[in-house]
């Protein structure tokens, strides 16, 4: 074995496994499952792991997931015990179970590292593209752009902000360049989506030299880049209750007021058609058609100019 792998038990009672490599080197922080109703980023971790133990690792990798675990074995994006979502709850405190668990995250995984991967998907409500995201203009951005790179998804999304809360600003906060990833989701794992994560951690730990060159993906063309927005919670919302109906996919690329989808009432009458307030690529898209007001139906990235049609 050239990989050590050790068990910890963080102070908020979560598990983080630390691989240990046989030279010195960086330390990467890898986190999987911070919402509970996404497996795609805890069995991508896990696969990682596993190659791990026969790898040549330089360095440690700090690896937690699930990140939540009652939330992971609710499949909840939000905790079952007092009703938080992790992902808005760094750099945490000593309040809530899960402030517990962010405050424990942030100091015991992210805060001395040298760069953060955090592997999340679109849940079982809403769909997302494949893409690998950053944020440019904060500090360590030229390393996160080129972890970014180097992780191989089709698609980078370039945020100009990151609002607080979050694992990624938590990082940037301290001068930690990081990366996150999102996929499909619902409620299923697509066996490609599956191998474009554990090999692009796998490559991102070969570009800054913690496994050997050929563990670095080489995509056959370059991905497509989409940029600014990036927080989900700001997404046009629904003005009503009631049964959401999508008319274009993740990933599209639409015009400034273009349809994205129709909300019906539950007696069956159109109540409003959604259609977009700009141009841009539709990132993030409600799957779940029961919907209550003010329940984010979609958001969208920002695409080059030119490239609507």
């Amino acid at each position: 074995m050239q990989t050590s792998l050790d068990h910890t038990m963080l102070a908020s009672g979560v598990t983080m496994t630390t691989a240990r490599g046989q030279r010195p080197g960086p330390t990467l922080a890898l986190l999987g499952g911070v919402h509970g109703d996404e497996d795609e980023g805890v069995l991508a971790v896990l696969q990682v792991l596993h190659e791990l133990r026969d790898a040549e690792l330089a360095g440690t990798v700090r690896a937690v997931a699930p990140a939540h675990p009652a939330a992971w074995a609710a499949a909840s994006r939000t905790s079952p015990l007092d009703g938080a979502d992790l992902a808005r709850s760094f750099p945490g405190d000593g309040g809530s179970q899960t402030a517990a668990i962010a405050a424990g995250l942030t100091d015991g995984v992210i805060a001395d590292a040298d760069l953060l991967v955090d592997l999340h998907s679109a849940g079982r409500r809403y769909r997302m593209p494949l893409f690998c995201g950053f944020v440019q203009w904060r500090s360590g951005a030229e390393q996160s752009e080129r972890a970014a790179l180097a992780f191989g998804a089709p698609l980078v999304w370039a945020h100009s902000a990151v609002a607080p809360g979050r694992s990624v600003s938590v990082a940037i906060e301290r001068g930690i360049p990081a990366i996150y990833a999102e996929s499909s989701g619902g409620g299923s794992i697509r066996s490609d989506q599956l191998e474009v994560y554990v090999r692009g951690v796998l490559s991102v730990l070969a570009e800054f030299g913690m496994l050997p060159a050929p563990f670095r993906r080489r995509p056959v063309s370059g991905p497509r880049w989409v940029y600014d927005g990036g927080d989900l919670d700001a997404g046009v919302a629904a003005r009503h209750d009631g049964l959401f109906v999508s008319t274009v996919n993740a990933g599209a690329v639409v015009g400034s007021g273009e349809e994205v989808g129709r909300l019906y009432s539950y007696a069956g009458e159109l109540l409003e058609t959604i259609t977009t307030p700009s141009d841009g690529m539709v990132m993030f898209l409600r799957r779940q058609a029961r919907t209550r007001a003010g329940e984010v139906l979609f958001a969208l990235g920002r695409v080059e100019s030119g490239a609507v049609g």
